[in-house]
């Protein structure tokens, strides 16, 4: 190990540090392990806890106790009595470094299973963790922010850049009812989007690997309707920012502004992340971890809408953020009622990301009674574009080698 990395280790708090890495990716102890808690305790008569318990692949208990340093052999002969008494049908395993090998070798002779784990991967997922939870901190208080919005001569203040495209509003005046607000729900929508996956329980645990699933949501094709026909912007919900943008409009400068903090963390850590995680597409991209956890969860391929929107909703804890019901207007010297309802909010975004499961070809949309409408991939003049199909179901595609990347979407020109 390198000095610096050594240095690193020390640092490195076992709980703090450690711990949260293996929970988020437990293949690091063994493939195929599904988490089902941490800290459980032994026994409900004693105060001894292990650190993390798991189900393996045969539906088996598996008690994991991490060590980053010390090995105590008494503990070891305290928790198999512990485990014997009360889970005796289970697994009781020591994750530990690999340079601690020998240390452990005592284990085998309390029946104590050995899990060895690259120490230097461990600290290099925790330092992409600590630097992309600085990109995500920046977007939180991006996000969270006040902004003012000009409405009829007046700075109307609204508590964050979301509420404030959530407000519609129709005001009288001498010249007859005016419109009023951002009127950007759709725009709000995206950006809520942006909100509900920088909190919550998922990216806590994958902070370097939601960033790169934000990224998508930005670049991956995006179709808007702005009069009686769809349009659909190959370059991505960016592309259209960028061409919407008009002099002064300060939510546009701001989706720009996150849209940097993404793309310079992708530009600057996708191929480590990626690299860290083997270039296995099912340990560094998020959604596709999640769908194929469904999978196996289901035991089936083929899923309702409904059903997967629900999966991702719980998932993610997507939740649409609360408009400004009115606002006080003092130069019209009246109460401006909110018309935006943000009911379904929830269902849109989490549509978006099956969105993005069928641009990559992860989600293959099949024909029926129509549920919905989605974009999904097709080549013109060898290049890969995005098309609307409507559909009732989609299967899951096992086969990643089929799978295609945002990247290889057509930008186009203007």
């Amino acid at each position: 190990m390198s000095e610096i990395n050594s240095k690193e280790s020390l640092n490195l708090d076992e709980a703090r540090d450690v711990h949260p890495v293996l929970r988020a990716n437990p293949f690091l102890i063994e493939e195929g392990l599904k988490l089902l808690r941490g800290e459980k305790y032994l026994s409900t008569e004693e105060l001894k806890r292990i650190d993390l318990l798991f189900e393996d692949k045969n539906k088996i208990l598996c008690f994991v106790e991490v060590k980053w340093s010390n090995i105590s052999e008494s503990q070891m002969i305290e928790y198999r009595r512990l485990v014997d008494q009360h889970h005796p049908r289970s697994r009781l395993v020591w994750a530990i470094p690999n340079d601690l090998i020998n240390k452990a070798s005592v284990a085998s002779k309390y029946g104590i299973e050995i899990a060895s784990f690259d120490r230097e991967k461990i600290i290099q997922m925790k330092a992409l963790q600590n630097k992309a939870a600085t990109y995500l901190n920046q977007i939180k208080s991006l996000l969270s922010a006040p902004l003012n919005v000009s409405m009829h001569g007046e700075l109307v203040p609204f508590e964050n850049p979301i509420v404030a495209c959530y407000f519609e509003g129709r005001a009288t005046t001498d010249r007859g009812q005016k419109k009023l607000g951002l009127k950007q729900t759709s725009i709000g929508r995206q950006l809520d989007l942006i909100k509900n996956l920088t909190m919550g329980h998922i990216p806590e645990l994958h902070k370097e690997k939601i960033l790169l699933l934000l990224w998508e949501i930005f670049k991956a094709p995006y179709s808007y309707k702005p009069g009686k026909f769809w349009r659909i912007v190959d370059g991505g919900f960016i592309e259209f920012i960028k061409v919407i943008k008009r002099q002064g409009r300060d939510i546009e400068k701001l989706i720009i502004t996150i849209w940097e903090l993404v793309n310079q963390y992708y530009n600057d850590n996708s191929i480590t992340v990626r690299t860290a995680y083997s270039m296995d597409v099912k340990k560094y991209d998020l959604l596709l971890l999640l769908l194929f956890q469904l999978v196996e969860e289901k035991n089936k391929l083929i899923f309702s809408i409904d059903e997967l929107i629900q999966y991702i909703i719980d998932n993610f804890e997507i939740k649409p953020s609360q408009p400004t019901t009115k606002i006080r207007h003092s130069i019209l010297n009246q109460w401006i009622e909110n018309i935006v309802s943000i009911k379904n909010y929830e269902n849109d975004m989490s549509k978006r990301l099956l969105e993005l499961a069928t641009l990559k070809r992860v989600l293959i949309p099949k024909m029926g009674t129509v549920d919905m409408w989605i974009l999904k991939p097709s080549k013109k003049n060898e290049i890969f574009v995005a098309q609307r199909q409507p559909c009732q179901m989609l299967s899951f595609n096992k086969d990643t080698n089929l799978y295609i990347s945002i990247e290889q979407y057509h930008k186009k020109e203007g």
